[in-house]
């Protein structure tokens, strides 16, 4: 691929935001980290910002998540959001459009590597007439 696609991983907690970063990096992302609502929304604000958003259901956030989502999709319609999260319950945000939940197992990151590398797999075939 010859573009270099961006992810910004918005996560509450230093420790994984420095983890998934440093293993998406080795994978040959661009990653730019957000630890809260409204530095995830500025960075959103310009449109070359990002390819796909690694979001923690439990990001400090001023709105719910659902509403967090929808003001996400209202400023970017086509980004590609994964929920990353330990636990799948009550997660009532799984059926939204363009949203793909992943559940974490502590450092293995395996899972969202391959959850990644395939989301933006699919959104460049999808920008690119069918490449990638």
């Amino acid at each position: 691929m010859d573009k270099e696609f961006k992810i910004i991983i918005a996560d509450r907690n230093r420790n994984v935001r420095n983890l998934l970063q440093r293993e998406l990096f080795d994978e040959g992302y661009r990653v730019i980290l957000a630890g809260e609502d409204r530095e995830l929304l500025r960075l959103l604000h310009d449109d070359d910002t990002a390819d796909l958003l690694i979001l923690d259901p439990d990001i400090p956030c001023h709105v719910t998540l659902s509403e967090l989502i929808n003001l996400i999709h209202g400023r970017r319609p086509a980004l590609p959001i994964v929920i990353y999260t330990f636990f799948s319950d009550d997660l009532n945000y799984k059926d939204m459009p363009g949203v793909t939940i992943c559940l974490e197992k502590g450092e293995d990151i395996s899972l969202v590597r391959t959850m990644v590398a395939d989301l933006i797999k699919k959104y460049y075939s999808r920008f690119n007439g069918g490449g990638g």
